[in-house]
């Protein structure tokens, strides 16, 4: 009995210890600045689809939104990756300054260039139908959305590789608020374009804020030293491979909003999906709070292998205590979620969120934070063959599910592909341990 207690006495207090720790370093800022940012932003979603009527309207705002996406994962081809390894990295201020500068110039150049092809494509037969020739006025009004949510997510970036995490924390929280505020607030006045002109607002207001951070820090002045040329193009290969595998990781969701629109092209069943997703997906923000917090350290820890043996596998086993029983409450509870937030309009949504569910839970627990992993330890080669190839993959059993059981088959699409692709890099970081790391596999 006094051995058990003693036991207990000593996990108890690393428990303890582990926490101060987790809290000293700005973790507990990122998960309760990233809860804040969720909570807000699910707030938001409930409220849209009851501002913004008929359900056509709420669908039209969903491609808007689809089109949108894929822009993004373009965003300034990849630099702010760049920033966040390469200055996670180095030790020298002039250095990250030179590094964040050089990012952000080639980064807006890049942007500039996609929207000159972007813009005639826009106008081209390929976007005259269904859907998205509906759309065609809005998807113009919020073409310039991605390029300031780069210059957004650049400045914050800085912040996460300068280990800046309480800071990182409240400029989040401070966009959602603004940009769920003053979305539902033109909305409310002036229906689906008054949702794009406060989305423009909030942006606006929150990039004001970070350029007068980076003023404050002296990361905007010019650079003492010229970055070689060697490091410039480390910095671009590394920066276009992210947006590669991030694109081709994070297209799938998108994909299945576009087979959505072009198999059963109705507007109403585009809203179920959004409706549907809106819950689940958030189970996301865990995972990224994780992620937020640990890819600095893994990125410093690049080739040790028994430290990355050791915290890689306590990051998977605590995202799995954490993720099954909120995927088990989850699918339960479905059906009055859906009947409560959306109301009974909605009511056809109930057999695609549960599925969702797990689909999400599989991406946080496994897929998110390898994926990410990988990428602090510059794997990018395994990375865009594996998205690739899930991609393509998923693309299929997307069109296969959803031709085949309607809407509700982009679920099962998803719950596959996440599933293999979670596997694949389980087993790679385990075989990296024993062989490339030459760290001893358990």
């Amino acid at each position: 009995m006094r051995e058990r207690i003693r036991l207990m006495s000593g996990f108890l207090d690393k428990l303890c210890a582990g926490m101060r720790t987790l809290m000293e370093k700005g973790f507990f800022h990122i998960f309760i600045g990233n809860t804040l940012v969720k909570f807000i932003s699910l707030c938001s979603a409930i409220f849209l689809p009851r501002i913004i009527t008929p359900e056509s309207m709420y669908g039209m705002l969903t491609t808007v939104d689809n089109v949108n996406s894929y822009l993004i994962l373009l965003n300034g081809i990849g630099l702010s990756n760049s920033v966040l390894r390469f200055c996670s990295m180095s030790d020298n201020h002039h250095e990250k300054s030179a590094i964040f500068r050089f990012c952000m110039k080639v980064g807006l150049a890049a942007n500039g260039i996609m929207l000159l092809f972007y813009l005639p494509l826009l106008f081209s037969p390929i976007l005259s139908k269904g859907n998205y020739g509906a759309s065609r006025l809005f998807i113009l009004i919020a073409c310039l959305i991605p390029t300031l949510t780069f210059v957004l997510d650049i400045a914050m970036v800085y912040m996460r590789a300068n280990l800046m995490n309480q800071l990182f924390s409240k400029v989040s929280v401070i966009y959602t608020v603004l940009f769920s505020f003053f979305q539902i607030l033109f909305a409310f006045l002036f229906s689906l374009t008054g949702a794009f002109v406060g989305r423009y607002v909030a942006l606006i207001l929150t990039v004001c804020m970070c350029v007068a951070f980076l003023k404050r820090e002296h990361v905007l002045l010019p650079p003492e030293e010229a970055l070689s040329r060697e490091t410039r193009i480390k910095i671009l290969r590394y920066g276009l491979g992210t947006m590669i595998t991030n694109a081709l990781s994070l297209i799938m969701p998108y994909n299945e909003t576009l087979v959505v629109n072009l198999v059963l092209e109705d507007l109403t069943t585009t809203a179920y999906y959004k409706a549907a997703s809106m819950i689940p997906s958030n189970l996301q923000y865990i995972a990224t709070s994780v992620v937020v917090f640990i890819y600095p350290y893994f990125a410093r820890h690049t080739n040790d292998g028994p430290w990355i043996r050791k915290n890689f596998l306590r990051v998977i086993l605590s995202m799995m205590g954490i993720m099954i029983p909120i995927i088990t409450l989850g699918f339960f509870i479905s059906p009055p979620l859906i009947r409560i937030i959306y109301g009974k309009a909605y009511a056809p949504a109930i057999t695609i969120m549960r599925p969702m569910w797990i689909a999400f839970g599989i991406n946080a627990i496994l897929r998110v934070p390898l994926g990410n992993i990988l990428a602090a330890l510059g794997e990018l080669r395994f990375n865009i063959i594996l998205s690739a190839f899930m991609s393509a993959l998923h693309l299929g059993l997307d069109y296969y599910f959803i031709s085949r059981l309607g809407i509700g088959g982009a679920a099962f699409a998803l719950m596959i592909v996440y599933s293999i692709s979670g596997f694949l890099s389980l087993i790679y970081i385990l075989y990296g341990c024993r062989e490339k790391w030459n760290c001893p596999l358990l």
